[in-house]
């Protein structure tokens, strides 16, 4: 019988409380030895309400007690964390973004190909049931010759945010584009296996340095030689979206929810909505933590697994470099009128 993997988790913020700690409990293969965080006292507590052994504020010497490691700290730590760790060899499964830019995260790349570890990034939409059924077996027949794609994915800003570092681009990298908009890039070219792809236009609201709204423009080369097609593309942080990327085809459109709960459908012209053959199984969130948790596992054995991997980050942060790059602000609606006299 294999024996389950023992990991320490580093970072007991809102996505450790909210996803990994309670999913460690859906993953019978690992073993969690470690809380870490610089508030020894908050990981003392999560420590005993868990059930785990051991918690510390200091990292480094819990590399020698473990065989991976999961990051969920502040994303301007993940690549000297990770870093730290490959070189002590141990895997990494790490909250995204992986890296606040492609040079960062080439980096760690580089480390893990020295170490020959896993370096596995947390992008969560892998493990929606929808998204995975679509990724399997897109309905390239049933579409028929693709139009436009058009993808969004937005709440007003729920999270409880525990400092003002969340919004200090040299901290975190960005706003909700590389937040939010990561997801839905990294849901683009895997699901749609994209070979390539590039922003003709690009606007969003951060004129105080971190934006909340953003959309772009994209152009995006499909697999299996089916043609470039344009791409919409928005991201919130102040309203309710569609949250769903929309596939539109001369024959029917695909609808796949940016949710784990909801499946996929195809909607006719007329308007008429049809649900798809293959039923999908719903999962909660903390399920699809666990789902990641157990691909990384499969990953750190060697063994095939349904989750993102490091190279797949630098085609995706490129696309977000890129729409930084070119920039511009975002018009709103009530623009349009003048001051009041």
């Amino acid at each position: 019988m294999t024996q389950p993997v023992e990991i320490a988790l580093v970072g007991c913020g809102a996505i450790a409380q909210r996803g990994y700690l309670p999913a460690l409990n859906l993953v019978p293969d690992v073993r969690c030895l470690w809380l870490v965080d610089v508030n020894r006292r908050l990981a003392e507590n999560l420590a005993s309400r868990f059930g785990i052994p051991n918690s510390t504020d200091n990292y480094l010497p819990v590399l020698d007690q473990v065989e991976a490691v999961i990051l969920a700290v502040p994303t301007h730590l993940h690549a000297r964390m990770a870093h730290e760790a490959l070189d002590r060899g141990k895997a990494v499964l790490c909250e995204k973004p992986l890296g606040r830019t492609t040079k960062e995260v080439s980096g760690m790349l580089a480390v893990s190909e020295r170490a020959g570890l896993p370096l596995v990034p947390g992008m969560i939409f892998r493990q929606y049931p929808g998204l995975q059924q679509i990724q399997a077996a897109l309905l390239w027949d049933v579409l028929g010759t693709l139009r436009e794609v058009r993808a969004s994915y937005g709440n007003p800003l729920d999270w409880p945010v525990s400092s003002v570092s969340f919004f200090d681009r040299e901290i975190v990298g960005g706003g909700v584009l590389l937040d939010l908009g990561i997801h839905v890039i990294d849901s683009l070219f895997w699901v749609l296996s994209l070979e390539e792809a590039s922003v003709t236009q690009y606007c969003d609201d951060g004129e105080s340095g971190m934006e909340a709204e953003a959309k772009a423009h994209l152009t995006i080369r499909l697999a299996e030689n089916r043609g470039s097609v344009p791409c919409l593309f928005e991201v919130s942080r102040l309203r309710r979206l569609k949250n769903c990327i929309e596939i539109l085809g001369e024959k029917e459109s695909l609808i796949m929810p940016l949710s784990s709960s909801l499946a996929p459908r195809l909607r006719k012209g007329g308007g008429s909505k049809l649900a798809l053959a293959q039923s999908v199984s719903p999962r909660t969130e903390i399920e699809c933590f666990g789902e990641q948790i157990k691909a990384f596992v499969r990953r750190l054995r060697g063994l095939e697994a349904n989750c993102a991997t490091g190279e797949s980050q630098i085609h995706v942060l490129k696309i977000i470099e890129s729409c930084y790059a070119v920039r511009k602000s975002l018009a709103f609606s009530w623009q349009d009128y003048g001051p009041w006299t």
